[in-house]
């Protein structure tokens, strides 16, 4: 009696485990995807930003070309950032940094 219950107990630890493990797969999956997200939406804005500050500053106010100027140094840091929490993604997933 004492071995069925020792038994069912292992089974239902692996079990809570095994779940465990699906959802830190899950979470890990979830940031690696928020920091593909991070790299390439800041990419986008900063070549954005650099065309308006630079070859097409004729067609901007100067509101628009200082902010845009701002936004060279802000999306930079992001896509940084983004790539650092795509890499805790990767290494929580066990892939490859």
């Amino acid at each position: 009696m004492q071995q069925v219950v020792n038994e069912t107990a292992f089974i239902n630890h692996e079990r809570g485990q095994t779940q465990i493990k699906n959802n830190n797969k899950n979470v890990f999956s979830l940031t690696k995807q928020i920091g593909n997200w991070l790299m390439l939406v800041p990419v986008s804005l900063f070549i954005s930003c650099l065309m308006i500050s630079y070859s097409f500053a004729e067609y901007f106010s100067m509101a628009q070309q200082i902010a845009a100027h701002i936004g060279t140094m802000v999306f930079p840091a992001l896509f940084k950032i983004g790539y650092v929490v795509r890499c805790i993604g990767q290494h929580g997933l066990g892939l490859r940094v």
